[in-house]
């Protein structure tokens, strides 16, 4: 069975290279990609309709992080055009206050002239705990952050990420839920609310990873895509 059109949607400061040992795997098994972006909106969305300009008629939607807050409001918007969906890293649960506050002061703490890119401090945090140091996948985040630029730093950061649990369990689509074993950004606990909450959907955990699944693991993650994909 070939994979066909699929869109992926990056999560929050991250870009095209997000994907750069997605792309290869996925289109070997016939997959046909958009890669979307999130560099233009100023809510959820916006950010959703956006996308669904560039979207094929019909297609297998990803959303990473961020990114499946958008995918959701896609999928609500035209469900009879994702024959599947699948979520990684991400939550149906609303920022908290704390969460809010954090991001809403790290906007406000730069400026267009100082900003550049992320603090090595918050893009670590988004890695397993034994590459938080990594120089090579820090500069790699850092770049897309310092690519997207100030502005969308700012957007993004102010972004109102509200709960949409409530709608779960009006998503019908085949649903691939994954998470990662060590991710220090999203709990396990919010895999397993969603995986729940949506009739059907498949969980499936990545060992040795943290929060950045597609670019700390992402052969495995590719794996579990293909095999759920491509499965009878």
């Amino acid at each position: 069975m070939s994979i066909g059109n699929m869109v992926l949607i990056p999560g929050y400061m991250t870009d095209d290279q997000l994907w750069d040992e997605v792309k290869e795997p996925l289109e070997q098994q016939g997959a046909i990609l958009t890669l979307a972006t999130l560099d233009k909106g100023e809510t959820m969305a916006e950010m959703a309709e956006r996308i669904i300009e560039s979207c094929p008629p019909t297609f297998v939607l990803l959303g990473f992080s961020m990114g499946g807050y958008v995918a959701r409001q896609i999928l609500q918007r035209i469900p009879e055009r994702v024959s599947a969906l699948i979520l990684v890293a991400t939550s149906s649960r609303a920022d908290s206050d704390k969460q809010q506050r954090i991001k809403a002061a790290a906007a406000d703490a730069v400026t267009a002239t100082s900003y550049n890119g992320l603090s090595n401090q918050s893009l670590g945090y988004s890695l397993h705990i034994d590459r938080s140091q990594d120089p090579e996948l820090l500069h790699r985040l850092k770049s897309m952050g310092q690519r997207l630029g100030y502005g969308v730093f700012v957007r993004q950061s102010k972004l109102d990420r509200s709960s949409d649990t409530h709608n779960l369990a009006q998503i019908s689509c085949p649903t691939l839920i994954i998470a990662a074993q060590d991710d220090r950004m999203r709990s396990f606990e919010e895999a397993i609310e969603m995986q729940e909450r949506i009739a059907g959907s498949v969980l499936r955990v990545i060992p040795d990873c943290g929060h950045m699944i597609p670019i700390e693991q992402p052969t495995a993650m590719c794996q579990e895509i293909i095999d759920w994909l491509t499965e009878p």
